[in-house]
């Protein structure tokens, strides 16, 4: 069987391995994202310095008279950066003219791009900064193009663009580069985490039985609490066992979620805990309790509420000690709350308290049969109790009976820490 401490570690070893995994996906994403960010912007810088070198003496005043010179100008650096198509537009966003290479050796390239021109993005840049992007034609046919402002002295005379084949060394390269870095990145990653692993392990190990040593104190308490108050009530303790018990055998027959009972073991150990605040000469009194008398005895159950209301992880408790005294019916208290409006875990302790009640000795009282206990129960049926839970209790609570009456205290105890650590510390 896992124990808690098991569990935590598997917990501990699938968090680490998630967030190795997710650090070294983020770490790998940011290094090609920002690595192809570097690679192209140098690129679209080396043919904008380019372009801008050759044509520098034609930025104040472009006049179609210049064209020639200019487009001898432009062929000349094409052939040196492999730009395939120039666009020169003037300040009015109209096309001054285009250049295509005279290149036999990228005279392919201009054809796919005149095949393919809608790929590419036409969009003046807003600012003065230059607008780039990578279009891939096919697997090897990788093409940059870019558009920027031209200014003088802040004054806009036109617009540049420029569609450059990019080689596939280049490519290759890149990539090259890319994925001996993010290889770079993966392993000191990898290594960093080895080395740090064992110092947070056992940190978290150290901190988990910290954890664990005070919630076995936790449960102690309640379980002492719990008792002290069942040994005012009826001189034993051995009620709050059978109750916490019942209550947990019950809710597994019903199939409640784990969570439901935890807080059903809680309410159940605490159910009387304002009992505290009532005198022993109205808790232990043989007989009937007068009308004022019966007044303070309901005040307990406020009192338990109070008790806990600033313990948050007594909180869980609330539900039993606030309506373990609520009728299906509605005649109850202290609110009078009736039907499915009582939480389910306070309607399965109601049934299982009253039956303990009944084949018990208190001060005020000898225990029933069976018998006697279960016909007690059915007057209740839909009043006291809500019919449906009380008839699935029925069924199990002969076995329940005879198989807790057998039980010594030190074995009902044992048995009830065994439960109780299955579902707090597990």
């Amino acid at each position: 069987m896992k124990t808690k401490n098991d569990n935590i570690v598997n917990s501990f070893y699938k968090r680490a391995i998630f967030a190795l995994i997710f650090i070294s996906l983020f770490s790998s994403l940011f290094t090609y994202y920002f690595q192809q960010y570097i690679f192209y912007t140098s690129l679209a810088d080396e043919i904008q310095l380019n372009v801008d070198k050759k044509l520098v003496k034609y930025n104040q005043n472009l006049k179609l008279s210049d064209i020639a010179m200019l487009e001898e100008d432009v062929k000349s650096i094409m052939k040196q950066i492999g730009l395939v198509v120039i666009e020169i537009y003037d300040n009015k966003k109209e096309k001054f003219f285009t250049v295509t290479t005279s290149s036999k050796k990228f005279e392919d390239k201009l054809n796919l791009i005149s095949k393919h021109y809608n790929l590419f993005t036409h969009k003046f840049p807003i600012s003065k900064k230059m607008k780039y992007s990578f279009v891939k034609i096919s697997d090897k046919q990788h093409f940059l193009q870019i558009f920027y402002p031209i200014y003088k002295a802040d004054k806009l005379l036109g617009y540049i663009e420029g569609i450059s084949y990019v080689e596939p060394i280049v490519i290759n390269r890149f990539k090259r580069g890319i994925f001996t870095t993010i290889t770079i990145v993966i392993l000191t990653i990898a290594i960093f985490s080895l080395l740090i692993f064992p110092l947070i392990y056992f940190a978290y190990k150290k901190l988990n039985a910290h954890k664990l040593e005070l919630l076995s104190s936790n449960i102690m308490t309640i379980n002492t609490l719990g008792n002290a108050i069942a040994l005012r009530d009826s001189d034993t303790n051995e009620h709050n066992y059978r109750v916490t018990l019942y209550s947990i055998k019950f809710a597994q027959s019903i199939d409640l979620e784990p969570e439901s009972i935890k807080m059903l073991i809680k309410g159940a150990f605490l159910h009387d805990v304002g009992k505290i605040g009532i005198s022993d000469n109205i808790l232990l009194k043989n007989g009937s309790l007068n009308k004022e008398e019966f007044k303070i005895m309901r005040s307990h159950v406020n009192k338990g509420v109070e008790l806990i209301s600033k313990d948050s992880w007594l909180e869980d408790a609330k539900d039993v000690i606030l309506y373990h005294h609520e009728k299906y019916d509605g005649s109850g208290y202290p609110n009078n709350v009736q039907g499915e409006n009582i939480p389910i875990i306070a309607r399965i302790f109601t049934i299982v308290d009253v039956f303990d009640a009944l084949t018990s000795k208190r001060p005020y009282k000898e225990p029933y049969d069976y018998e006697k206990s279960i016909n007690i129960l059915k007057e209740g049926n839909n009043k006291h109790f809500d019919g449906e839970l009380l008839t699935l209790f029925i069924k199990i609570s002969g076995e329940l009976y005879r198989y807790t009456r057998l039980k010594q205290k030190e074995e009902l105890k044992k048995e009830l820490d065994d439960l109780i650590k299955k579902y707090f510390l597990e």
